[in-house]
């Protein structure tokens, strides 16, 4: 014979799990929100003291007429270093976004996007020798906006890091296996040690300096965060002056997204 106080115990404890991950999920939220509300503030705050000094940065150079020529190198590095920094804020801006905002769930020509990437990164350098191939048919369903925005970084990340070579050259290669679309971004550029491969998608990790193609050090972990809220993940292989190959999954049909296309 069972002991009716042990199972009216038992019974009890079921609210009070649920009560508690309720509670922990709330909190969860409510740090998040914190989170985004402090970085959103950071960027904006930090906007006008970095605008100042690129301004008279300038003003420095257009009016100090006997500056020599180490002058106008520091000055150079003053406004490098205010584009850095505001391409830092750039970035924490969007991953905040990333993480959090909305997404719009239809059918995405991931081909499309590629190319226009492909194309948004032959315009900003028109006297760059490149070749970006696109495999056709490529389509998932996620939100467009952000999907692109996953593109861009890995493509971007690709051409940078091409720079020493004569040529840059970026693959858009994947098929679909079952129900995951496996896309690969692949370059031939300097590549890296597959010892620091665990860095890569940590925000401000980087495995170059800024003179070898380095940005801010959240590219990559925009890209993944937007690979996971879409119920997919990538990852890397790579070898150094050998080229990089990034590998992305993610689902043909999103859980609750209309099936229609």
């Amino acid at each position: 014979m069972r002991n009716p106080t042990h199972n009216q115990a038992a019974a009890g404890t079921l609210p009070d799990a649920e009560a508690r991950a309720s509670a922990a999920e709330a909190a969860l939220e409510a740090q998040l929100h914190q989170q985004h509300a402090l970085s959103q503030g950071l960027a904006h705050d930090l906007r006008a003291p970095l605008r100042a000094i690129d301004s008279f940065a300038v003003l420095a150079g257009q009016h100090a007429s006997g500056i020599d020529d180490a002058g106008r190198d520091y000055l150079k590095r003053i406004r490098d270093s205010a584009a850095r920094m505001g391409a830092m804020l750039d970035s924490l801006q969007e991953l905040s976004s990333a993480g959090r905002a909305p997404l719009r769930f239809e059918q995405v020509d991931l081909s499309m996007l590629a190319d226009w990437v492909g194309a948004e990164l032959q315009d900003a350098h028109p006297g760059r020798a490149a070749q970006i191939q696109v495999r056709p048919g490529l389509s998932v369903q996620g939100d467009e906006h952000y999907l692109k925005r996953m593109l861009a970084q890995l493509m971007d990340n690709a051409w940078k890091f091409s720079a020493p070579r004569e040529r840059v050259e970026i693959d858009v290669e994947g098929e679909r296996i079952g129900e995951i679309v496996q896309l690969r971004v692949r370059d031939r550029g300097v590549g890296f040690d597959m010892q620091y491969a665990g860095k890569l998608f940590e925000p401000f990790q980087r495995l170059h300096g800024v003179d070898e193609g380095s940005g801010a050090g959240l590219g990559l972990v925009i890209a993944q965060c937007i690979a996971q809220r879409h119920g997919g993940r990538i990852r890397a292989e790579s070898a150094v002056d050998a080229g990089s190959v990034f590998h992305v999954e993610l689902p043909v049909m999103q859980e609750g997204a209309p099936s229609g296309g």
